[in-house]
């Protein structure tokens, strides 16, 4: 079965998957292309947050960021469903301070649309909403390794890192990046989207049966999406 890991980036969603054995990619304009292409996915991991509170910073996010320590930076606070939809910046600070006394970082700023674009995608594609899940690639890399990664992802080092651990399930992960830098540019797709890709493609592969949530049990908004980010356990780690 088909499992995808599923990455933001400039040129829009990067999506990294395993098919029988084989290794490939494709980037995708907007989210509604890349279900179009992989509607036979059994399980699909995205690194963009799903289910939106409306009143409240997401246990989610609390939580993951505990779990990672050193790499607890890489976690932003999902703004709440009201700010999402705002019209511009100003009105999606204003809206989330008053929800849950707190601004925005420009890191969730930046992301606002892509996360408004996966609101609008599952709210009208309600058959993804069982195959799609959030998740968080540094949770991932640290179930993987056995503890939080040591080095920020976008240093030599920390890809270094990255493609050691990624090497145990994916053959040759820096030669899979280079065929997506001879594919891609990298004010499209940067070296680090292609390695959160697939490390969300590994965690995928192991099946939505086997996807655990944080928070345990799951928290849903009012909408009835799940507030989670899901990651599985790895026996070698």
């Amino acid at each position: 079965m088909k499992r995808l890991g599923v990455d933001g980036c400039r040129g829009g969603w990067f999506a990294a998957w395993s098919d029988r054995g084989s290794w490939d990619f494709a980037l995708y304009a907007d989210f509604g292309l890349l279900w179009d292409a992989h509607r036979d996915a059994e399980c699909i991991l995205v690194d963009m947050p799903i289910g939106l509170a409306r009143d409240a910073v997401r246990r989610a996010d609390v939580e993951v960021r505990k779990r990672l320590g050193p790499r607890r930076s890489s976690v932003f606070n999902c703004p709440v469903r009201a700010a999402v939809h705002a019209p511009d910046k100003a009105t999606a600070k204003a809206l989330n301070r008053k929800a849950v006394g707190k601004s925005l970082s420009e890191q969730s700023l930046n992301i606002m649309k892509k996360i408004r674009e996966i609101d609008l995608f599952l709210s009208s594609h309600p058959e993804a909403q069982d195959r799609l899940f959030e998740s968080h690639p540094e949770l991932c890399f640290a179930m993987a390794a056995g503890g939080p990664l040591t080095h920020p992802k976008r240093k030599a080092a920390g890809a270094a890192e990255r493609c050691e651990v990624l090497g145990r399930f994916v053959p040759e992960p820096a030669g899979l990046v280079a065929r997506v830098r001879e594919a891609y540019p990298a004010s499209r797709v940067a070296g680090d989207d292609v390695l959160d890709a697939l490390m969300l493609a590994v965690t995928a592969g192991g099946g939505a049966a086997n996807l655990r949530p944080v928070p345990d049990p799951v928290e849903k908004d009012e909408t009835g999406l799940p507030m989670a980010v899901w990651y599985r356990e790895f026996d070698n780690a």
